[in-house]
């Protein structure tokens, strides 16, 4: 493994969180549960299993035949180019400084820091950006389980299959075919951070270029031809092309930018963990979940008439999300809320009014290891989350007055913290009156009403637990999709993190 620690301190606090995830993650195997001391309730498995046949859930995961495993040629150049901070315009960021597998498929903050990082080695609650500035504005997605999502990718959307196919991005346009899209949503999504300024390319790389030059200069510098050839000590690219494509063709046929998008596209592809405890009790087995578990799988499965919170409304299916956009009011707060209308979501992609405010359904697998949720990272932990949905305007109201974002990392170090954003509390009052106004039709459901009591949101929280698989919690699991200094370092620019 790559993985060094910064200080002691630094990791004590992060073999502590570790254990605790891990903690969670076991505790489906765990007969003894706090809550169920508390309370004497017990779940009918008979019913449960009935719910869950009735949201046709009650069957094992399938894994789509085409995703690569881990140890195949094209996912292992797409670990290395993951890892390569030479896909950044100063050679300075890597897919995997937003996206790192220890911290679940993304990077602990509330909203990325990209070119503008004080140590680009930092990863996780520790990473600072230059002056404060956080100008890429939201949170970072998990990349783990890309394989398993059929229709868009990003919070807007903005990468997705269109007729049949076909797929969409920024450089088509909204539902306009992108010709040079590649054939997987992974591929397609690759192509962006590398093209943004925040992100990955800063301002100084090939001046003056055209989205699609960038693209191909970056390809020159790996390839070490035309007109932005390298100027690394040592540079294998082409070798390690060579190896992953079975091919001995040259470095201008081989070291292309749809060949850096596809090996990379392939790595996320291959970070497939689902085998969770709900997943062990979908199979058959009665004592894979604790009680608060199965009351809160009850809540989550049930609709609002039936006594239940009809999470199962949008977070449906085997990953757990209907692919769609919803507005949900979570705060309004970050960079983008110094926008005219704060950040609008699907709108901002599409251009269609009734969009604002609605992002993409995330995906519940492996939630507990995601913190912090939504757009921008506002709550930090899953029971702010159900909190939320129990009553958004409580909620909401809540994070402003008690000014909670001074308690999220990112900005608790700030001396400004209680300035940051004067505009966040306006545009949330516009998505909480949205919320409210909007019509409930089977395309963009409402919220429903729910008035969950204490203990059912803690069932519910216990539930979402269950969701994780425990090696996407483990360090030593998730080794295959680590990069290792020397032996995944073609050219000397891999990212050795510290976190």
């Amino acid at each position: 493994m790559s993985l060094r620690i910064l200080l002691l301190s630094s990791a004590l606090v992060f073999l502590t969180g570790c254990n605790e995830i891990l903690q969670a993650a076991d505790s489906a195997n765990n007969s003894e549960d706090p809550l169920d001391n508390a309370t004497s309730e017990r779940v009918n498995d008979t019913e449960l299993r009935q719910l869950l046949s009735m949201r046709n859930l009650d069957r094992p995961i399938r894994i789509p035949a085409n995703l690569p495993d881990i140890q195949s040629p094209i996912a292992q150049l797409g670990k290395k180019l993951f890892f390569s901070q030479s896909l950044s315009g100063d050679l300075n960021v890597a897919c995997a400084s937003c996206h790192y597998p220890e911290l679940g498929g993304a990077d602990a903050l509330s909203v990325s820091i990209g070119v503008n990082a004080e140590d680009a080695t930092i990863l996780g609650e520790l990473r600072r950006a230059t002056n404060n500035d956080f100008a890429v504005g939201r949170n970072a997605p998990t990349v783990f389980n890309t394989g398993l999502w059929r229709e868009r990718l990003f919070w807007d959307g903005r990468v997705e299959f269109i007729d049949q196919g076909s797929i969409s991005t920024p450089d088509s346009g909204f539902n306009q075919v992108d010709a040079n899209a590649g054939t997987t949503l992974a591929a397609a999504q690759a192509g962006f951070p590398v093209v943004n300024e925040d992100e990955m390319l800063n301002t100084s790389f090939a001046a003056n270029s055209t989205t699609a030059e960038v693209r191909s200069h970056l390809a020159q510098r790996l390839g070490s031809y035309g007109a932005h050839p390298d100027a690394f000590d040592r540079n294998e690219w082409l070798n390690e092309f060579q190896q992953a494509f079975g091919s001995n063709a040259s470095a201008e046929t081989l070291v292309t930018f749809a060949n850096i998008v596809f090996a990379i596209g392939e790595y996320e592809r291959s970070m497939v963990f689902v085998d969770s405890p709900f997943q062990t009790y979908v199979s058959g087995d009665d004592n894979a979940l604790t009680d608060a578990q199965k009351r809160g799988a009850v809540l989550f499965f049930s609709d609002v008439n039936s006594g239940g919170a009809d999470c199962v409304r949008c977070h449906r299916g085997p990953t757990f999300t209907d692919e769609g956009f919803h507005q949900v009011a979570f705060p309004q707060f970050g960079p983008l809320t110094d926008n005219t209308n704060g950040d609008t979501g699907r709108e901002s992609f599409t251009g269609q009014r009734r969009d604002r405010y609605r992002f993409r359904t995330p995906s519940l697998l492996n939630v507990a290891l995601t913190a912090p949720y939504g757009h921008a990272g506002t709550y930090a932990t899953l029971d702010d989350v159900v909190a939320h949905y129990n009553d958004p305007e409580l909620k909401v109201a809540s994070f402003f007055s008690n000014r909670d974002w001074c308690e999220l990392p990112q900005f608790s170090h700030l001396n400004n913290c209680a300035q940051l954003y004067s505009n966040a509390q306006t545009h949330s009052a516009s998505a909480l009156t949205e919320l409210r106004n909007q019509p409930n039709d089977a395309n963009a459901p409402r919220l429903p009403d729910i008035n969950l009591s204490a203990d059912e949101q803690r069932d519910l929280v216990a539930f979402l637990h269950s969701l994780t698989d425990p090696c996407a919690a483990d360090e030593e699991c998730l080794t295959p999709w680590d990069a290792d200094p020397v032996l995944d370092n073609p050219d000397g620019q891999v990212l050795d993190a510290q976190i």
